[in-house]
C-alpha cells in the first residue's frame, strides 16, 4: 500500500515541495524563518492532535514518538517566536478513519525524510541558526530513516485492515491542503 502511496501521490508531493522550497529560498533572517514554522504549526497542530486521536500503540507501538508539532512549538520558542495559534486549520475535521489517518500519517512521516536535507540548507543558508531552532527539520535526527522503516514496517504488517482508496485520498488531500495552506496563510 505505501509503494502505491509514493506513486500516486508524487505529483501532489512535487506541487507542496515546489511551494516550500521555494518559500525557504526566499527567508533571509531568523524572523522570516519563524514566521514560516508558524504557518507550519498552524497547520500541523489540530492535525496531529487528530491523527494521534485515531491511531494508537496498538497499529504504530510507537505512535506516541511521533509528535512533530512539539518540535515545532520549541523552535517558535527558541526563535522568541508566538505559539499562539490565530488561524485555525479545518482541514482535520475531514480525517475520520484509520485508513484517511493513515494517509495523513504518511505525509507526515515521509516528511522527515526531506526534513534532514532542509536542516542543511537551512543551516547554510541562515548560518546564526542553532540546532535548537531547527528541531522540526532535523526531526528524528539520526534515527530518522530507522522511524521512516519502522512506520513502513507497521502499516505493512497490520492486522487491522486498511483502505487503500481512503489512505491515498487522504495523502493526495493532505498534500493539497498544506500546499493551499503555505500559499494562503500568513
Amino acid at each position: 500500500m505505501l509503494d502505491h502511496l509514493k506513486i500516486a501521490t508524487k505529483t501532489n508531493h512535487s506541487s507542496v515541495e515546489k511551494v516550500l522550497v521555494q518559500k525557504l529560498k526566499n527567508l533571509s533572517s531568523q524572523e522570516e524563518y519563524a514566521n514560516l514554522l508558524f504557518q507550519l504549526y498552524g497547520f500541523y497542530f489540530e492535525l496531529e492532535k487528530k491523527v494521534h486521536s485515531i491511531i494508537d500503540n496498538t497499529l504504530l507501538p510507537d505512535m506516541s514518538k511521533r509528535v512533530h508539532v512539539a518540535n515545532l512549538h520549541t523552535d517558535l520558542i527558541n526563535l522568541n517566536h508566538s505559539a499562539a495559534i490565530t488561524t485555525v486549520n479545518n482541514y482535520p475535521d475531514t480525517i475520520s478513519s484509520i485508513s484517511e489517518a493513515i494517509g495523513v500519517l504518511y505525509v507526515i512521516e515521509g516528511s522527515t525524510l526531506g526534513g534532514q536535507f532542509i536542516a542543511g540548507m537551512l543551516k547554510k543558508q541562515l548560518p546564526t541558526l542553532t540546532d535548537s531552532q531547527i528541531n522540526y527539520f532535523l526531526s528524528y535526527g539520526e534515527n530518522t530513516m530507522k522511524m521512516w522503516k519502522q512506520f513502513k514496517i507497521s502499516i505493512e504488517n497490520t492486522t487491522v485492515v486498511l483502505d487503500e482508496e481512503s489512505a491515498l485520498n487522504a495523502a493526495q488531500n493532505t498534500f493539497k491542503a498544506l500546499e493551499i495552506w503555505l500559499q494562503t496563510k500568513q
